[in-house]
């Protein structure tokens, strides 16, 4: 009995040692003692409902356009996590040259002077209004080399702050724990039971009135500027529109060619825009007479593939929806790259800069 008592602390000692500390983690996910916790989707895993359980899409069948010969194409993207790495890269663009920074982190360019250098503005439609609510995007930084700066490093007593967080040590222990498939399927029962019985599911996310999509809770309170149906103003568009041109005047100064623009519609937006009084946000931006720059809209292919555009358990798009945003995306680099100018109407969207 004393060796079971010293076996236990010790097994529980260690799991409260790792549920505490990030890097341990972060160590036992690469040799895969964890389970990937969003393999199901990031909707699934915040509701548990089996009918939203969605196995993750690998999307690797993309062929971009040809590049054409004798030009040189840089392409640099600021985006969120619709663009991230694992979703898409430097193989899905017809470019010499590719780098990708997150809306929070920063990129250090040394931008190549015998190319084209086009940016492209990356957001989903929630962060929208988040990212341009200043006439000073800070995410590229003019320098002498290109590259990615490291995260400051939390002081001291940021990192013991976070080491005895409560919220951050319950995800670390949630996935520590109860992520392995026989406990998702107990998780399954209770929150199908709460939800049919009862009409309730986790807060984190909203079912559709018909039970067919569950969606993000960002994209349904209207009380956020997030939310698809939050209200705005007809000025605070003007001002949205003035923050563009305002950062589009900079990054030309840089010595950027190009910036394009493309909003990723929430997945609400796209199936379940009846919800509540849509804000239009896209198209307001889009058609706004003042827009200096050409914008990638699949905000109504979205509506005409439907459910075909979003994963069911999961806030991003599917393979089809990815790719018909990189058709659109590459159609336009290439029109880009054929006007050096940037005198006329791409794609007749709107004039540039």
């Amino acid at each position: 009995m004393k060796f079971l008592r010293y076996l236990f602390l010790t097994i529980f000692s260690l799991i409260w040692l790792a549920g505490c500390s990030r890097t341990i983690m972060q160590q036992l996910a690469k040799v895969e003692i964890l389970p990937d916790d969003y393999r199901y989707g990031d909707l699934y895993r915040l509701s548990n409902l089996p009918q939203f359980r969605d196995d993750r899409q690998s999307c690797q069948e993309y062929t971009p356009p040809t590049k054409p010969s004798g030009k040189k194409i840089h392409l640099y993207l600021i985006g969120d996590s619709f663009t991230e790495a694992q979703r898409v890269g430097a193989q899905d663009f017809p470019v010499d040259q590719y780098q990708y920074v997150h809306w929070e982190n920063v990129l250090h360019i040394k931008l190549d002077t015998t190319a084209t250098n086009i940016l492209l503005l990356e957001s989903v439609e929630r962060h929208f209004r988040e990212h341009l609510a200043t006439a000073s995007i800070t995410n590229l930084v003019p320098d002498s080399a290109t590259y990615q700066a490291d995260p400051h490093a939390p002081r001291i007593m940021a990192e013991v702050d976070n080491l005895f967080s409560s919220s951050l040590t319950e995800d670390r222990l949630e996935l520590l724990l109860f992520q392995y498939d026989p406990i998702l399927a107990f998780k399954e029962l209770k929150a199908s039971f709460n939800y049919r019985f009862f009409d309730r599911a986790n807060d984190k996310v909203t079912v559709s009135e018909d039970g067919n999509h569950v969606v993000y809770y960002l994209d349904t309170d209207t009380t956020s500027i997030t939310s698809s149906y939050a209200h705005i103003r007809n000025s605070q568009v003007d001002t949205l529109v003035q923050n563009i041109t305002e950062n589009t005047r900079r990054f030309k100064e840089m010595g950027f060619d190009h910036v394009v623009l493309s909003i990723i519609p929430n997945k609400s937006s796209v199936l379940i825009p009846y919800f509540y009084n849509y804000n239009q946000l896209i198209e307001r931006i889009y058609n706004h007479p003042a827009l200096p720059i050409p914008y990638v809209d699949v905000l109504e292919d979205f509506r005409k593939i439907k459910d075909q555009s979003y994963l069911i358990g999961d806030s991003h798009w599917t393979c089809q929806g990815q790719y018909l945003w990189l058709d659109k995306v590459n159609n336009l680099i290439l029109e880009l790259a054929n006007n050096p100018s940037g005198k006329t109407k791409p794609l007749s969207q709107t004039s540039t800069i």
